[in-house]
């Protein structure tokens, strides 16, 4: 005998091959179920109680629907109260015997439950990451959610690990390469975690999405990211969630646009950002101008612009005359736009950090 059986999750759903008499069936079935269940709810909210050997459940404890495939023209149809278990299991007890249970195994699921569901990876609270030396990093979470290749997850609490980019690897606590990293390098940041030591550790890669885990590491998440300013030296950062802060570095000085003109920022944000912070303002001249940054080359859309007051000549190691700052999304990876009012050396675009995609 094929069974179908219908779990609800707050509405019914379609049920597909059955035939019209096995369809009509099931519908009376339910509907008197429908009607015990609210019955003994009533019963409970009254003060009563209820004896049973069987586990009673409201509709919106119904999780999910599981349709047996197979169903032929004609069908007996069983309607069952559905109970998902940890490991996976759905246990059914039907409304004929209190006694009766019938186990569906995994194989015959449709989809699984809402209940299934995990809260997906790169979860974290309180991420922070910090320079600690030239070579070492450090990142402390007080939550964090880490998967494997195959998308299982794994949550960690109170994570606190040091990484040192100067040892050669694969190694936890070091770097995932035999060969270092060098200037211009964008330095990638995991927690890893061993399943059976129980271990977690910390790796470092220039792979944002796939590092080669030390023996025994199956679990990794990316923390954040550092730019290599020489050999096995990191850029001083402070990082508070996915925003990463440092020194104002000048991609433009002294300088002015052509036009609608790029600016490169590789070096100051990494391919996997998504947000880029900044000031704009004159580095010199004695009159106010006006300029503009831009995410788009266009220069027209998802702009900010600014009349920049001259109020003295600017300073690299200060900041600029009539500064003003901006936050831009990288629509074009590790790129802005720039433009301004004339052709004098007299403008400047400073960097002060990202907005990582974690």
């Amino acid at each position: 005998m094929t069974i179908a059986f219908l779990c609800h999750a707050g509405e019914r759903r379609m049920i597909k091959q059955f035939d019209k008499a096995g369809l009509k069936e099931l519908n009376n079935q339910l509907k008197k179920q429908e009607k015990l269940i609210q019955k003994l709810t009533k019963q409970l909210q009254d003060g009563g109680t209820i004896t049973s050997k069987k586990p009673v459940q409201t509709q919106e404890d119904f999780v999910s629907e599981t349709v047996l495939e197979g169903a032929s023209t004609t069908v007996d149809s069983i309607p069952a109260v559905g109970i998902a278990r940890d490991d996976g299991r759905i246990e059914l007890y039907t409304n004929e015997e209190e006694n009766d249970i019938i186990s569906i195994t995994p194989t015959s699921y449709v989809h699984e439950t809402q209940a299934k569901i995990a809260v997906p990876s790169s979860y974290f609270l309180d991420l922070r990451g910090i320079y600690k030396t030239s070579a070492t990093q450090q990142y402390t979470a007080d939550v964090a959610i880490l998967h494997d290749v195959n998308g299982n997850t794994v949550t960690l609490t109170s994570l606190d690990e040091t990484n040192d980019v100067s040892i050669a690897g694969p190694i936890a606590g070091g770097r995932d390469c035999s060969a270092q990293f060098v200037n211009t390098n964008w330095v990638h940041f995991f927690f890893i975690y061993n399943p059976v030591t129980g271990d977690v550790s910390s790796l470092s890669s220039l792979s944002p999405t796939a590092p080669t885990l030390p023996t025994g590491y199956t679990f990794f998440v990316r923390t954040g990211s550092v730019h290599a300013i020489g050999n096995s030296t990191l850029r001083v950062t402070y990082q508070m969630g996915d925003r990463v802060a440092f020194n104002t570095y000048w991609p433009k000085w002294d300088t002015h646009a052509t036009d609608v003109e790029a600016i490169d920022i590789s070096i100051y944000a990494p391919s996997t950002a998504k947000l880029v912070h900044g000031f704009m303002g004159l580095s010199a001249g004695t009159a106010a101008k006006k300029m503009k940054v831009s995410a788009t080359s266009s220069g027209v859309t998802i702009k900010v612009g600014a009349l920049c007051d001259a109020q003295g000549t600017g300073d690299a190691s200060y900041g600029v005359s009539g500064s003003k700052d901006f936050t831009l999304p990288l629509l074009t990876a590790q790129t802005i736009w720039w433009a301004t009012e004339s052709t004098a050396d007299i403008y400047a675009v400073g960097i002060v950090g990202y907005t990582d995609d974690l």
